[in-house]
């Protein structure tokens, strides 16, 4: 009967340990799932220009002209379907972004009329709606049968002076022969 009783005891005590540990990995399993959804709203809340934190980072927006020129840094690599080439280019921002820009430029032109891509970087060096600084724009871009697709970025950390921190994403336009830009960009608080 003793033997029972202990039995039965040791059972009620590992059934009841095991609740407690199945509850314990809940609550972790729990904190860690709240942890994560903060964690990924601060990130999208960051991305898209809104923290609560020490002030807001508030996205802005500046448009203008600008000029370009491209020189061929050597000879173009052609092949059956491509054509490589390399440019180095300057270019003069005006509007909201004053600067000058320096840089080089790869691209793809194919046998198919109208389909191209690029890739290129460009120092910027001017100021941005009274900031001060340089910061570097990465280039994607490619044309499918005549239809445009780009992606324009700040690299990561490329800003100095008063744009340290800059992130943002430029669209170009070309009508007419004319080139335009609007940049949605964010600095930080401090500034």
């Amino acid at each position: 009967m003793l033997c029972r009783m202990q039995s039965r005891t040791t059972k009620d005590h590992t059934n009841e340990m095991g609740t407690r540990v199945r509850a314990g990995r809940m609550k972790i399993i729990v904190a860690f799932s709240v942890s994560l959804v903060l964690l990924l709203t601060y990130i999208r809340m960051r991305s898209t220009g809104v923290v609560a934190a020490q002030g807001a980072i508030v996205t802005e927006h500046a448009s203008g002209t600008f000029e370009v020129k491209l020189a061929p840094s050597g000879e173009a690599d052609k092949a059956e379907g491509s054509t490589l080439g390399s440019y180095s280019l300057d270019k003069e921002y005006h509007g909201d972004l004053e600067a000058i820009a320096k840089g080089m430029m790869l691209t793809a032109g194919t046998d198919v009329k109208g389909s191209a891509g690029y890739v290129a970087i460009e120092r910027v060096t001017g100021t941005l709606k009274g900031h001060k600084g340089s910061f570097v724009l990465q280039h994607n871009g490619t044309l499918t049968r005549g239809t445009p697709q780009q992606n324009i970025i700040v690299v990561p950390d490329s800003g100095t002076g008063e744009l340290v921190g800059l992130t943002g994403k430029l669209t170009v336009m070309i009508e007419s022969g004319k080139h335009s830009y609007e940049f949605d960009y964010s600095l930080p608080p401090a500034h």
